[in-house]
């Protein structure tokens, strides 16, 4: 899924980000330590464990969003780091927006 359409308190959809080096995908199967950082409108930030989406080799991380990780309306920011011995690599922020429900 993309990172857009969400609404505060929406939970159980798959956010997914490609890590790309001069706008190719890169095989990242050797790392280890898989993660997303979500950072709030507040500028708070959380730290989850990703996984591949298939095997690494296409580059591409994914991460289901649980009840309490999406608490706000407005600005959010969303950055793969990945790493393994001696390397840890951290990408771009995406910035997404969040609407608040109606109900």
């Amino acid at each position: 899924m993309s990172w857009d359409n969400i609404q505060d308190t929406d939970k159980g959809w798959v956010g997914k980000l490609t890590c790309k080096q001069d706008g190719t995908a890169v095989d990242i199967s050797s790392y280890t330590t898989l993660q997303y950082i979500l950072t709030d409108p507040d500028g708070t930030a959380t730290t989850k464990t990703a996984a591949f989406d298939s095997d690494g080799t296409d580059g591409k991380l994914k991460y289901t969003i649980v009840t309490g990780d999406i608490s706000a309306a407005g600005d959010w920011r969303v950055q793969a780091r990945i790493a393994k011995t001696d390397v840890e690599i951290t990408s771009d922020p995406l910035l997404f927006s969040v609407q608040a429900r109606l109900d």
